[in-house]
């Protein structure tokens, strides 16, 4: 039996109103509620809220364990990240990102524009940044949300190292390649993760 659009907001406020905050972990458990209830409906032959009343009793507890609170929680996020960064084709990214710095610099060599490409990224990243809190329309997701910071936190790391990186050729391109090639990787890890969100949960953007 089929849940209706009715029931699964009703799952996604019950889930809101037990403090599951972000986006893409109460979308992961309304998932895993809604089957669950489909399948005690059919077996046991009641209605949706005698079923979704009868689940939750015995695994809210469970269910709620997969909760993610807000916080310096960054390890989970962090680990997600860092696989991907690790594959195949990002790996093959940051060689391309090398060899393009190398090259630019060599032709071009270290002058005023180019020192600039540190302070470009970093007004590129919060742009980025505030075009999907607007497209978002203000919803939190954990793993997007959580890297963003992290990402930026790096930046601001690296903030007192750039100027010294731009002193010598080497530096400069390793420097520029690792600022680039963690923004692009982030730049793919974000779509990829909003395509698989949205095709997982595609009654929610009808």
């Amino acid at each position: 039996m089929k849940l209706t659009p009715q029931n699964l907001q009703f799952i996604d406020n019950y889930l809101k109103n037990s403090e599951v905050i972000y986006y893409d972990i109460r979308m992961e458990m309304l998932d895993h509620v809604a089957t669950a209830v489909e399948q005690k409906m059919e077996a046991e032959n009641l209605d949706f809220y005698d079923a979704f009343k009868s689940y939750m009793v015995v695994n809210k507890k469970e269910i709620l364990k997969g909760n993610k609170e807000e916080g310096l929680h960054f390890k989970e996020p962090l680990k997600k990240f860092g696989l991907f960064v690790i594959q195949p084709f990002q790996l093959f990214l940051a060689f391309i990102t090398y060899l393009t710095v190398y090259f630019f610099t060599q032709y071009f060599g270290i002058n005023d524009f180019t020192k600039y490409i540190y302070i470009t990224l970093i007004i590129t990243y919060l742009i980025f940044g505030l075009i999907h809190f607007l497209l978002t329309r203000k919803k939190k997701f954990y793993y997007i949300d959580k890297n963003f910071s992290i990402i930026f936190l790096l930046y601001q790391i690296a903030n007192p190292l750039h100027r010294i990186a731009n002193e010598g050729f080497t530096s400069y391109v390793i420097f520029n390649t690792i600022l680039l090639f963690v923004f692009f990787a982030f730049l793919r890890f974000y779509y990829l993760e909003m395509k698989s969100f949205r095709q997982k949960n595609q009654f929610l953007f009808q």
